[in-house]
C-alpha cells in the first residue's frame, strides 16, 4: 500500500464507541484473533557468543526445529520466545561489528574538516565502546582532490584498527587542489568497491564535503567536465556498489546550495536501483564542533538498522520480507487537497494498578470509535522498521501516524500494533506515577493509538500519535546502554531503575526517546517520550522488544546510580547466576 486513499470509503458520521478487553499475548502473532495455531521455521546461525546476561538466566540452549501446525501452550511458546531472545543477542553482539569509513574532499577549502576529523577520532571510538559493550571497530578514509592533481587526486587507508594509524594517515594529507567549481567526487567514491570490508560488518560510509561531482546535470556551477566524470565512471555503477555492498551512507553537507542537488540525486536514484532497501541520508556538517556528535548519531542509527536485519533473518518464520513501494516526501502535503478518510480508531485505557496490568491474564480495556484522518501520499522519515507519515485530525490537529515498511502478515498484524500501543500505555502508568513520587512532570509519554482503515479488503493497520516538534534523543536502549551526561538523562536512568523497583522486579521500561518540550502544567522543561520498551519476567508480553530478565540485566550492567536514585532510596539488585544442566 503506498497511499491509503486508494482504499478509502464513504464517510462514516457514527462517533459510537464500543469497549471491549483484551489480552494482548494471547493473540493469534499472524490474525490478531486469540491464539490458535503457531507455525514457526526456526534459522541457524553460527559464529557468535551468546551474551552474558542470557547465560546467567538460561545457560546454553541448542536450538531444534519445533514443530508445525499445532496449538502450543503458554509454556511451549514461552520456550521459544527464550531461543528468539537468545538469538536477538546474538543478532546484537554482531551488530556492533563496525567498518566505518571516511570519503572527504581534500581540496583548498577543508583544512578545518581534516583536522576536525582527526581531533575526534579518538573521542569517538571512546564513547562509542562506552554504549557497545561489544563494539569490534575499524576506520579507513578515502581522499579524493580534482582532475588538476593528476595521478595523486585520491587515495586510500585501507579498513584499520588502529586509530593511530588513522591520525598518522590524516597527518601526511595537505588540503590542495580544485580549480573549477565541482571536484572529483566519483573517483573517490569509486574506491569503495576496493575497500576490504568485513563479512557481515555494519558499514558506514561518512562522506563530507562542500563541492559537487562534475556533471552539469548536479549543479549550477562552472565545471571544467560537464558532461560528467571524463574516465567513464557512471553514477549508476557507483549507487550499485553501495548498494551491493550494504553500506550505510552518510553525506555531511557543508553548504547545501552547493551540493543538496547533487545529493537528492544520488538519494534518488539508489532508492530506484536497490527497490528503496538502500539510500542515502544527509546531515549537516558546517559546524565542525559538531561533526563527531552527527557521526556518533549516524553509526548508532546503522548498528540498530544492522540490528534489526540480523534479528529479522534469524527469526524469519517462512515468509519472505517484501518491501512497500514509497517515496520519502519531506515536506508536509496541502491537506486542502487531501480527502477525509474513515477509520477505527482503537486506545487502551490506563491501567489503574502497575502490578496488576504486568499479568499475563490481565485485560487491556479498549475502546473503539470511528474517526476520520487526512493523511499524506508518501512518508516523510523512515526507522529501520517503520514509515512515518504525516496528518492532520477531524479537528486539524497534526499527528504522525506509523506503518511498517515491510508487506505480510507477519509484519502487519492486528498484534504486533496492539503490541506496541499495550507497551507505551503501560509506560504511561509507570510515568504518573514517578511524576506523582517526584511531585515533577518530568517524564511523559505520548498517547498511543492504533487506527484500521474502514472498508477495505484486507485489514490495514497504523499506528498514530500527536505530531511532535523537536530533536528526538535517545537516553536508553533496550539491550544495555544508558546515557548519563547531563541531569534530565540521569532522571531517565532513575525512571527506569524506579520502574524495576515498584514492580516487585518484574517489570523495567527502557528504550527511553523522546524530544524536549515545556509542561502544560508549570511551563517547567519535561521531554514528551515514545517507542519504549518495557522488559517483564513474562517474556510473552509487549513484543519483540522485550528481553526479559536478560534485558533487566543488561540495564544494570551500565546503570550507575545517581542523585535521584539516591533520594529514592533505589539500590542496585542482585541477579544471582543459574546454569541449566
Amino acid at each position: 500500500m503506498e497511499s491509503v486513499y486508494k482504499l478509502s470509503a464513504t464517510l462514516s458520521s457514527s462517533k459510537s464507541i464500543t469497549k471491549e478487553k483484551v489480552n494482548v499475548s494471547d493473540m493469534d502473532s499472524l490474525t490478531g484473533s486469540m491464539l490458535s495455531s503457531y507455525i514457526s521455521k526456526e534459522s541457524s546461525c553460527s559464529g557468535f557468543s551468546d551474551e552474558s546476561a542470557m547465560r546467567a538466566v538460561y545457560g546454553g540452549t541448542t536450538i531444534k526445529d519445533s514443530k508445525t501446525k499445532k496449538t502450543l501452550t503458554r509454556e511451549e511458546r514461552t520456550e521459544i520466545r527464550k531461543k528468539e531472545i537468545d538469538l536477538t543477542f546474538r543478532a546484537i553482539r554482531a551488530s556492533e561489528c563496525v567498518d566505518l569509513l571516511f570519503i572527504l574532499d581534500c581540496t583548498g577549502s577543508m583544512d578545518l574538516y581534516i583536522e576536525q576529523i582527526k581531533k575526534d577520532i579518538v573521542n569517538l571510538h571512546e564513547n562509542l565502546k562506552l554504549k557497545y559493550s561489544y563494539l569490534d571497530m575499524t576506520f579507513g578514509f578515502i581522499r579524493y582532490t580534482d582532475f588538476d592533481q593528476g595521478n595523486t587526486k585520491t587515495s586510500l587507508l585501507p579498513l584499520t584498527k588502529s586509530t593511530k594509524e588513522f591520525v598518522d594517515f590524516l597527518e601526511l594529507i595537505k588540503a590542495e587542489g580544485g580549480g573549477d567549481g565541482p571536484e572529483d567526487v566519483f573517483g573517490g567514491m569509486d574506491l569503495i568497491k576496493t575497500v576490504p570490508w568485513r563479512l557481515n560488518s555494519t558499514r558506514v560510509v561518512i562522506h563530507i564535503a562542500d563541492a559537487p561531482c562534475h556533471g552539469s546535470e548536479y549543479h549550477d556551477f562552472r565545471d571544467d567536465h560537464p558532461d560528467g566524470d571524463p574516465n567513464g565512471i557512471l553514477l549508476d555503477s557507483l549507487l550499485e556498489d553501495i548498494s551491493r555492498l550494504k553500506l550505510n551512507y552518510y553525506f555531511g553537507h557543508i553548504n547545501l546550495l552547493n551540493t543538496g542537488k547533487m545529493i537528492d540525486i544520488f538519494d534518488k536514484r539508489i532508492r530506484e536501483i536497490s527497490g528503496n532497501q538502500t539510500y542515502i541520508s544527509s546531515f549537516d556538517s558546517k559546524d565542525t564542533s559538531t561533526i563527531n556528535e552527527k557521526i556518533f548519531q549516524s553509526i548508532e542509527k546503522s548498528i540498530s538498522t544492522t540490528k534489526s536485519k540480523i534479528t529479522a533473518h534469524y527469526l524469519k518464520k517462512g515468509e519472505a520480507d517484501t518491501i512497500r513501494k514509497y517515496t520519502i516526501v519531506k515536506e508536509e502535503p496541502d491537506y486542502a487537497k487531501l480527502t477525509f478518510v474513515p477509520m477505527l480508531q482503537k486506545i487502551f485505557m490506563m491501567p489503574t494498578d502497575i502490578i496488576a496490568c504486568l499479568s499475563s491474564t490481565y485485560e487491556m480495556k479498549l475502546n473503539t470509535k470511528t474517526i476520520s484522518i487526512k493523511m499524506s501520499e508518501h512518508p516523510f522519515s523512515q526507522g529501520a522498521t517503520r514509515l512515518a507519515y504525516f496528518g492532520i485530525d477531524e479537528n486539524g490537529r497534526k499527528i504522525v501516524l506509523k506503518q511498517f515498511k515491510y508487506l505480510g502478515s507477519k509484519h502487519n498484524s492486528k498484534k504486533r500494533y496492539f503490541e506496541s500501543m499495550e507497551c507505551q500505555t503501560v509506560a504511561g502508568k509507570f510515568s504518573l506515577e514517578f511524576n506523582s513520587l517526584r511531585k515533577s512532570d518530568d517524564i511523559k509519554f505520548a498517547v498511543s493509538k492504533v487506527l484500521v482503515v474502514k472498508d477495505s479488503e484486507e485489514p490495514i493497520y497504523l499506528s498514530v500519535e500527536s505530531f511532535i516538534e523537536g530533536t528526538y534523543e535517545k537516553f536508553n536502549s533496550n539491550h544495555g546502554y544508558t546515557k548519563s551526561d547531563d541531569e534530565f538523562s540521569e532522571i531517565t536512568q532513575t525512571f527506569s531503575h524506579w520502574t524495576h523497583h515498584i514492580s516487585k522486579g518484574n517489570a523495567i521500561v527502557v528504550d527511553i526517546q523522546g524530544v524536549k518540550t515545556n509542561s502544560k502544567k508549570d511551563g517547567k522543561t519535561c521531554f514528551l517520550l515514545t517507542d519504549p520498551a518495557i522488559h517483564t519476567r513474562d517474556i510473552l508480553k509487549y513484543g519483540s522488544t522485550n528481553l526479559g530478565l536478560p534485558g533487566i540485566i543488561k540495564f544494570f550492567e551500565t546503570h550507575k546510580c545517581n542523585v535521584h536514585c539516591h533520594e529514592l532510596g533505589l539500590k542496585t539488585p542482585y541477579f544471582k547466576p543459574t546454569m541449566k544442566k
